[in-house]
């Protein structure tokens, strides 16, 4: 085996070596390609005088009042590229009533009405020929669009390593767009869907981004909605995505949806070998194999971290153009091929890269490790599942762990090795590294391999007394001097076994509830990070704070050791409930990722309560309504924002923690309403929602759901007591608690008399307020009885409404009668008076 070892290392190595003599014969083909060249130079063309020309591009309209196009000059026998000066009007009729809700939220208005003097226009539709042909022939504005364009350009090929809002960190995730390159791309294939992007200095909004393009109008939101309009203004109170949504013929002939694919690609598969240098840095190729998902596509754009700098790249074997630039700029990595690819053809494309700031060291043996879905070249984060080979060298010291099997491992004289496999396809492929010791635990019940990877010693930012994410030192303790107690201590190992088998419960948990995981093994690893998880398939990352016991967190924290150990209880069932949601079954679009997020919560509280910690799941249910509800410092609520489904663009500079604090414990709140719904203590409990589950999970594993897919797992499992519509559809349930953001009272008055034999007659009224005249929902009623909740029915009410007096007959008197005790549906206020 010693033999095998080093032999696979020696052949590890002599590909390294091959790769570094690669590197020298194309690096040429950097940035190079001649026609993307031209577009990056390119200069001004003609110019023509315009009066009053108007144009529409799906819902944004246009009015040139007067003033001077110029266009640049052609480029691959097409005009792609304008610049306007003068006097002109944008307005935008928002098509859906949730966008105009956002935009309003913005703006305080229903629609965006909004001044310019000057804009620049990127397009491969008929702009050139419209606008050409309305206007006339002119030499005026030649030396003001020259500055305009030269300013734009400027600002577009700039990237700021931390982006200043979330907006900017969406624009530049994935990395940020190449506006040279995306044109080329359509340029370069005639089938590709026409686009147009207008980029307007406006009189109020300076940089206002419309687009109206097929494949996506921002991309990097992970959705397939064709229209945009961004208000780029990092730091200010409006920045943001106003508006993101299908063109306005889908929503009119009802064709809108989640499942369309705009990929050009799908990646199937990838080879990666990878070595992490004593320094850090990583070196790596990665041989990717993917199949064409439509005729043409010459430009493939790939995620990749700006400091990895590719070297080489090479198509079918043959040495090929790409596009990265610097790390401050326009730096999106890019491939030209050098031929149009076939629909349902399949192809290999090999990119060699290295560079630094994947592996940092935090001290103490740990490392955080970043860049977990850009550190190999890929279409896009969670954008599509491919099987994965991965060879791994990093120093003999340190232990590495991966997602999928280990197949080989092995140790040289300085180097260690690993190689690791997954025949199942995933969403996204990571490792962790550090100093770790390692325990392992098979679950006989699962069949499920846990195995643990802690250090001896905490990392440099807890051992210092300082603290990532803002999480502070108890008042008026010392940075140096408060950490000494329990520094000597401080070893995550020692916690290890505790959060393996937290982790070892919550998987046999959750393959009752939810059914089996496929991937036979799950690696619980601590990473340096405080009070933040992450949960790769087969890989999870815990935060150093789970590895802790409760003398250190208190030492630590203080006071905030109560509010912090509410996350910690959390976390760890948390992160192993996405190995159900998130990557055994994915999600479609950002509007769907409550089905990840707003899932594994719920199953963090399921946990909790199916564990006998019955007062922590109610304060977990507390906890979860304070946060959608409670107001910020702006008066707004997180559900005031908007509904559920807007996912992460319910984050503004007024509402940032928004979006965390509505798809996480609202998305978990819709799952609890449904099981509370569909419970049934005569017939099996929650036999009925465990089946639910289970059916969604066999239907969409290893596939994307969307919220209509669930809709749809609920409609095949629903009761008749559920069907409030009376339409055997759950569209009441979704409009109002996924598209919608209504949140009911309640008020229950009642009266208890003694009646024969012992018993106890219940009378009381039921009212709901507080919603619209078309909102309704089925309120249980409990009683309590020897320190236990008793569900005796459930009223249905619709509307602004009080129910008719209901009158039982109750076989003991009870201490109180209450309603929604459970939580049963997330109410505003609920009041019960005695009379």
């Amino acid at each position: 085996m010693r033999i095998f070892c080093l032999s696979i290392f020696a052949i590890l190595f002599a590909a390294n070596v091959s790769s570094q003599a690669a590197k020298t014969e194309i690096s040429g083909l950097a940035n190079n390609h001649p026609d993307y060249l031209a577009l990056r130079g390119a200069g001004l063309g003609a110019s023509f005088a315009v009066e009053n020309v108007e144009f529409s591009r799906d819902a944004g309209a246009f009015h040139l009042q007067s003033g001077a196009v110029t266009f640049l000059k052609p480029v691959l026998d097409q005009v792609p590229i304008a610049v306007f000066v003068g006097n002109g009007e944008f307005r935008l009729d928002p098509s859906t009533p949730q966008e105009e809700r956002m935009i309003e939220l913005y703006t305080g208005e229903k629609a965006v009405k909004e001044t310019f003097k000057q804009a620049v226009f990127y397009f491969t539709d008929d702009t050139h020929a419209e606008i050409r042909g309305a206007g006339r022939a002119a030499a005026a504005g030649q030396a003001q669009a020259a500055d305009i364009l030269a300013n734009f350009r400027r600002k577009m090929r700039s990237r700021r390593e931390n982006p200043q809002s979330s907006t900017e960190a969406v624009l530049n995730g994935s990395y940020m767009d190449n506006l040279d390159a995306d044109l080329l791309a359509g340029l370069l294939n005639p089938d590709r869907p026409k686009f147009f992007s207008a980029y307007i200095k406006g009189s109020r909004f300076e940089d206002l981004r419309f687009h109206a393009r097929p494949f996506g109008g921002v991309p990097q939101m992970l959705s397939p909605e064709e229209t945009a309009l961004i208000n780029f203004n990092p730091g200010g109170d409006m920045d943001g995505i106003w508006y993101l949504t299908h063109r306005k013929s889908e929503h009119e002939s009802g064709t809108a949806g989640a499942d369309e694919d705009k990929r050009e690609i799908d990646v199937t598969h990838y080879a990666i070998d990878a070595a992490i240098a004593p320094n850090r840095d990583l070196s790596a190729s990665a041989a990717i194999d993917f199949e064409a998902l439509a005729n043409g596509t010459r430009v493939v754009k790939f995620g990749l971290l700006p400091t990895l700098r590719v070297s080489a790249v090479t198509f079918q074997g043959e040495p090929t153009h790409f596009v990265q630039n610097r790390k401050k700029e326009d730096c999106g990595f890019y491939v030209i091929l050098p031929e149009a690819l076939q629909q349902g053809r399949k192809y290999r494309l090999e990119v060699s890269y290295s560079g630094g700031e994947v592996v940092r060291g935090a001290g103490g043996g740990n490392f955080a490790v970043g860049a977990r879905s850009s550190w190999y070249p890929s279409i896009g984060s969670f954008r599509d599942r491919a099987t994965y080979e991965m060879n791994f060298r990093y120093p003999k010291r340190y232990v590495l762990v991966a997602v999928g099997n280990r197949i080989e491992e092995g140790r040289g004289k300085k180097t260690a090795f690993s190689k690791w496999k997954s025949d199942i396809p995933l969403k996204v492929a990571g490792f962790n590294i550090g100093d770790f010791k390692k325990m392992t635990l098979e679950d006989g019940p699962t069949g499920t391999i846990l195995e643990g990877f802690a250090t001896s010693r905490a990392p440099d930012i807890l051992r210092g007394g300082m603290f990532m994410e803002g999480i502070p030192l108890p008042q008026g303790a010392s940075r140096a001097g408060g950490m000494s107690s329990i520094q000597g201590n401080m070893s995550p190992k020692r916690m290890m076994e505790g959060a393996v088998v937290t982790s070892q419960g919550s998987t046999q948990l959750f393959t009752h509830w939810f059914g089996p995981l496929p991937y036979g093994r799950m690696a619980i690893t601590q990473q340096p990070q405080f009070g933040f998880g992450q949960s790769w398939p087969t890989l999870i990352y815990l935060p150093v704070s789970a590895f802790l016991d409760d003398t250190q967190r208190w030492t630590l924290l203080g006071s905030n050791t109560f509010d912090f150990a509410n996350f910690v209880q959390q976390v760890t069932p948390h992160e192993v409930a996405h190995q159900w949601w998130g990557h055994l079954v994915g999600w479609a679009t950002y509007h769907d990722q409550w089905i990840s997020e707003g899932f594994s919560d719920f199953s963090a509280g399921l946990y909790l309560q199916q564990t006998g910690q019955h007062q922590r799941y109610i304060d977990f249910l507390k906890r979860w309504r304070e946060m959608i509800l409670e107001k910020n410092e702006y008066g707004y609520s997180a559900n005031d924002v908007g509904p559920l489904w807007m996912g992460r663009r319910l984050s503004t500079p007024k509402t940032a923690s928004a979006y965390r604090k509505l798809i996480y414990p609202k998305g978990g709140f819709v799952l609890h309403m449904l099981r509370q719904m569909m419970f049934d203590l005569k017939n099996g409990g929650d036999r009925r929602f465990m089946t639910m589950m289970q059916d969604f999970v066999k239907t969409h594993r290893n596939k994307d759901a969307s919220t209509e897919s669930f809709k749809a797992s609920v409609e095949k499992h629903m009761t008749q007591d559920m069907d409030l519509a009376g339409d055997g559809k759950m569209d009441w349930f979704f409009n109002q608690w996924v598209y919608g953001n209504q949140v009911p009272s309640y008020a229950l008055r009642y009266t208890l008399t003694p009646a024969d034999d012992g018993k106890a007659r219940l009378k009381g009224v039921l009212s709901q307020s507080g919603v619209t005249d078309d909102f309704m929902m089925s309120v249980p009623i409990y009683v309590r009885n020897q320190g236990k909740s008793i569900r005796i029915g459930s009223s249905k009410l619709y509307g602004n409404v009080s129910s008719p007096e209901f009158d039982v007959t109750l076989p003991w008197m009870p201490e109180s009668v209450t309603v929604n005790a459970f939580h049963d549906v997330l109410a505003e206020n609920v009041t019960v008076q005695r009379q």
